[in-house]
């Protein structure tokens, strides 16, 4: 018999849950909050589906958890992302997240020498009796989510191999019916973390070059935007609604001064 609905799945990747993580816990740290509260952190007006099915994937990768009826709160393994004590433990702790939502895991486990190609796990989603509309969601999210594993050198040779189930399956507790999850609108220590298999197997372990920052500076956002292009976004001070909107609208206007140029370009070459 078909299947009625997929297997429950985070529809948008690691890389784009950390900066709505990072909201929640700027505004409410990891107190206990009303699920409401949270959707609210996020961008939405309030609860509704969308909103729990992005709650659900934050999740997914083990960055929320359930703390009590209709109440959720920011896990210690989201700390250790946000405020870690030492960039080997971030590593350490972006591989957990990465590989917490079970479908990932057995992706991992179906493409164990590297990520395969996105034609290639979406046929082995399809021959899993995945609906078609979560085929290309799952794929995109892990994909995205093994780049920028690849980006922050958090993907490790050998190590762990093993998680505890029982901890993989907690957190997924934080939702009511989270089936399937659109997007809107970073200290667990190491020697407490439970045992996370890699993604991969193959790639360095170097770290990223360091960016000089100015005392009260600090790193709020990174992540990518493409095979070839990311981001690292520093700032000082406090940063809310207000400032957000300000940077959207900086980047809207830079986006229109870059199209101008590309329009320019193509003016000389006709």
């Amino acid at each position: 018999m078909a299947r009625t609905q997929s297997p429950g799945y985070p529809s948008f990747s690691l890389a784009k849950a950390i900066p709505r993580i990072r909201l929640v816990f700027q505004a409410d740290r990891r107190n206990p909050i009303d699920r409401e509260v949270a959707a609210k952190h996020i961008g939405y007006s309030g609860t509704s589906g969308a909103a729990d099915k992005a709650l659900a994937t934050l999740a997914h990768f083990n960055l929320l958890e359930k703390a009590g009826k209709g109440q959720t709160r920011v896990t210690q393994l989201a700390v250790d992302i946000l405020h870690p004590d030492t960039p080997a433990n971030r590593k350490k702790a972006l591989l957990e997240a990465a590989c917490a939502p079970s479908i990932f895991q057995d992706i991992r486990e179906r493409f164990a020498d590297g990520a395969p190609s996105e034609s290639a796990l979406k046929s082995w989603l399809m021959r899993e009796n995945f609906l078609d509309r979560a085929i290309g969601p799952v794929a995109e999210a892990y994909l995205e989510t093994y780049r920028y594993l690849e980006q922050e050198r958090a993907l490790e040779s050998g190590g762990p191999s093993s998680a505890d189930p029982e901890e993989s399956s907690s957190q997924h507790a934080v939702s009511e019916g989270d089936e399937q999850m659109t997007p809107q609108s970073e200290v667990r220590a190491a020697s407490n973390s439970p045992q996370v298999p890699p993604l991969s197997l193959d790639l360095k372990q170097a770290d990223q070059p360091q960016v000089s920052m100015v005392p009260g500076e600090r790193e709020w956002l990174r992540g990518p935007l493409s095979k070839e292009t990311s981001y690292r976004l520093i700032v000082s001070g406090d940063i809310g609604p207000k400032e957000i909107g300000k940077l959207i609208k900086l980047l809207d206007a830079q986006r229109e001064v870059l199209s101008d140029d590309d329009d320019e370009e193509d003016g000389v070459a006709r």
